[in-house]
């Protein structure tokens, strides 16, 4: 079974008092380094290069163009990009002139990191009218539909010649939504995996936000890595799902 592995960038950076109200989300050392300028406790890029390079993954990292100054990320993602990461649009919808935004953010992302294959949406707020726009827009595929929401796995059309990507498992509805501590979620997490494999899913799309990854929960993704590797999973990016 091919794993597949994505990660949403919804913010970079957070002020003190924010940090510090959510303090008992990290370790001492990482809270104390974050303080002190030496390391940012939301933008975990280069750790996610790092973690995922050790074993040679590579995934598809969904970038917004709205919620904070791209500018600040682009020359870390260009890096990633060239060395095999697949960079896509984080679209967030808004209220009105809804084709108009997703061309401007698609241009804009394409502006920096040239074509753009896929698109998720902010807060996973898929419809069938925002699909079809995206598909108008000219993307491959979308990856916005949870799993439970389609009743399948594996990748299928969707709107015209566009394909849906379901997500099997986000970090935000385990530590958000279901508020599980760290044993739950691992068993929760692995169950899914096996269980999608007894029953014959040729892929399982995985979800974490990368500002998550120094939190108490999305350390998790650390082990995931580790045991994908000593499972054997075909680990792969969402448009090498489409490819083969």
């Amino acid at each position: 079974m091919r794993i597949i592995l994505t990660h949403d960038v919804d913010s970079v950076s957070k002020p003190i008092g924010h940090v510090l109200k959510r303090w008992r989300r990290f370790s001492l050392g990482d809270l104390l380094m974050h303080i002190f300028g030496f390391k940012s406790l939301y933008n975990n890029l280069r750790e996610l290069e790092r973690l995922e390079d050790k074993y040679g993954y590579r995934s598809t990292i969904f970038v917004p163009v709205v919620l904070f100054p791209i500018s600040s990320i682009s020359d870390q993602l260009l890096r990633m990009a060239r060395n095999g990461w697949e960079i896509g649009l984080h679209f967030v919808v808004e209220g009105h002139q809804t084709r108009s935004l997703i061309m401007m953010e698609k241009d804009r992302l394409e502006d920096i990191f040239g074509k753009i294959h896929g698109v998720r949406t902010h807060m996973l707020a898929a419809s069938d009218r925002l699909l079809e726009e995206y598909w108008k827009a000219g993307f491959k595929y979308d990856s916005s539909i949870r799993v439970e929401e389609c009743s399948r796995y594996e990748t299928y059309k969707v709107c015209g010649d566009m394909m849906e990507i379901p997500i099997g498992l986000m970090d935000a509805d385990m530590f958000g939504r279901m508020n599980m501590n760290e044993d739950d979620a691992w068993k929760y997490m692995t169950r899914k995996i096996e269980n999608a494999e007894k029953m014959g899913a040729e892929q399982f799309t995985v979800l974490f936000h990368q500002e998550s990854l120094r939190m108490k929960g999305g350390r998790l993704y650390k082990r995931l890595l580790e045991y994908l590797s000593e499972e054997n999973y075909k680990v792969s990016r969402c448009i090498d799902a489409l490819r083969s």
